[in-house]
C-alpha cells in the first residue's frame, strides 16, 4: 500500500529513501522529477515514448533507470513490473497513455509534479508563497508582469512552469524566493489533486480565459487568499464556485466595467482596485489610467484583462499602487 499520503511523506526532510516510484514522461519537467526523487533517495524508473539521447543518458548517470520506447505496451509492462508504490505523471501526458492506464488498473496512485512539489516545498529556510496562473494565452503575460512588479517591490519572485524552468528546480534552488508564480498548461491540470486535508494551499490562483481542456475548477482548489477570475465573461467564475478553497479565501473579479467591492476594473478611464484595501465599500485605489497605458505602449483594450489580473496578484502582496504604476509605465 502506498505511503504517499501518510504524515511521514509531507516534507522534503521526511524519509523518502527507498520509495519505488515511476515517472511517466521524460521531458524537461519529467527529468526534474527524476532528479529530485533520486536526490531524495528513491528508486526511480522513468518511462517515456520519446526523449533526447542526452536526457536518457543523464537520467541513467544520476542513478535512475529509463525505458524510452514508442511501444506503449512495453512501457506499461515495465512500469507495472517495477512494482511502484506511486507514480508521478508529467504535464502533457495524455489521460489514455498506456502506462497511465496500466498503473491505474494496478492500483498505483498517480500525482502531478505540482502536487509532489507541494510536499517538498520546505527544503530551504524560506518557504515561498505559490501563485497559480492558467487560462488561455494571457497566462504568460500575467505571470511575467506580476513577477516584474513583485521584484520591483522587493519581493524575490520567479516564474516557473509551462515555458519556464520546472517548479521542482526552483524549490531546490538555494536562492530565497518569497513567491513562485506557477504557469499551468490546461493539459497539466488533469493530473492535479482535488482538495483534501493535505493537498496544496496556494496563496492565490488566477484564470481570466476559458480553458477548453479543463473547466473543473481544480486550479482554484485549496486557495488561501484570492481566486481571480474574469467577471461577466466565460466560465472562470463558475470554476471558482466549483472549487474547494480554504475558509476566508475571496473571489476577486477583474473586468472592463465598474468594479464591485471585491473587484478590479475601470471607472471613467481609470484602473481601480476595490479588492485589496480596508474600506472596500467606500474607497478604491487608483492604479493607472487608460491614457497612461496607451502612452506607455500597451495595446488597449486587448491587454487590459491581463494587466488587471497582474495588478490583482501585486495588490494581494501589498504592493503600493505607485510601484505598480511605475512598472506599467515600462511595458
Amino acid at each position: 500500500m502506498s505511503t504517499l499520503n501518510q504524515p511521514d511523506l509531507r516534507s522534503w526532510h521526511a524519509q523518502w529513501s527507498g520509495q519505488r516510484v515511476v515517472v511517466v514522461g521524460l521531458g524537461l519537467t519529467g527529468f526534474s522529477v527524476v532528479d529530485t526523487l533520486v536526490e531524495l533517495g528513491c528508486d526511480v524508473l522513468a518511462v517515456a515514448a520519446q526523449a533526447t539521447p542526452e536526457r536518457i543518458a543523464l537520467t541513467e548517470v544520476i542513478g535512475s533507470s529509463a525505458l524510452v520506447t514508442e511501444q506503449g505496451s512495453h512501457r506499461a509492462e515495465a512500469a507495472v513490473n517495477f512494482a511502484p508504490e506511486w507514480a508521478v505523471v508529467s504535464p502533457g501526458v495524455s489521460l489514455d497513455d498506456p502506462v497511465v492506464l496500466a498503473l491505474k488498473e494496478a492500483g498505483v496512485p498517480l500525482i502531478s509534479d505540482v502536487d509532489l512539489a507541494w510536499r517538498l516545498r520546505d527544503k530551504n529556510h524560506t518557504i515561498a508563497q505559490w501563485v497559480m496562473v492558467s487560462g488561455g494565452g494571457e497566462r504568460e503575460k500575467i505571470a511575467q508582469l506580476a513577477a516584474r512588479v513583485l521584484n520591483a517591490a522587493g519581493t524575490p519572485t520567479l516564474v516557473v512552469g509551462e515555458g519556464h524552468g520546472p517548479l521542482l528546480d526552483a524549490l531546490r534552488d538555494p536562492h530565497p524566493y518569497e513567491t513562485l508564480i506557477i504557469v499551468a498548461s490546461p493539459a497539466s491540470l488533469a493530473w492535479w489533486e482535488r482538495f483534501h486535508d493535505h493537498s496544496r494551499r496556494p496563496l492565490m490562483a488566477v484564470s481570466i480565459q476559458d480553458d477548453a481542456e479543463d473547466s473543473s475548477g481544480v486550479l482554484f482548489d485549496g486557495v488561501c487568499l484570492a481566486c481571480v477570475y474574469r467577471r461577466g465573461s466565460g466560465t472562470t467564475e463558475d470554476q471558482v464556485h466549483d472549487a474547494e478553497v480554504v475558509e476566508g479565501a475571496r473571489a476577486i473579479g477583474v473586468g472592463l466595467d465598474s468594479p464591485g467591492r471585491s473587484d478590479l476594473g475601470l471607472v471613467e478611464g481609470i484602473l481601480v482596485d476595490r479588492a485589496f484595501l480596508e474600506d472596500r465599500a467606500n474607497q478604491a485605489w487608483e492604479i493607472s489610467t487608460l491614457d497612461e497605458l496607451v502612452e506607455a505602449g500597451w495595446t488597449i483594450p486587448e491587454e487590459l484583462p491581463g494587466i488587471l489580473a497582474a495588478v490583482a496578484i501585486s495588490r494581494a502582496h501589498d504592493v503600493p499602487p505607485d510601484v505598480i504604476a511605475g512598472v506599467l509605465s515600462l511595458p
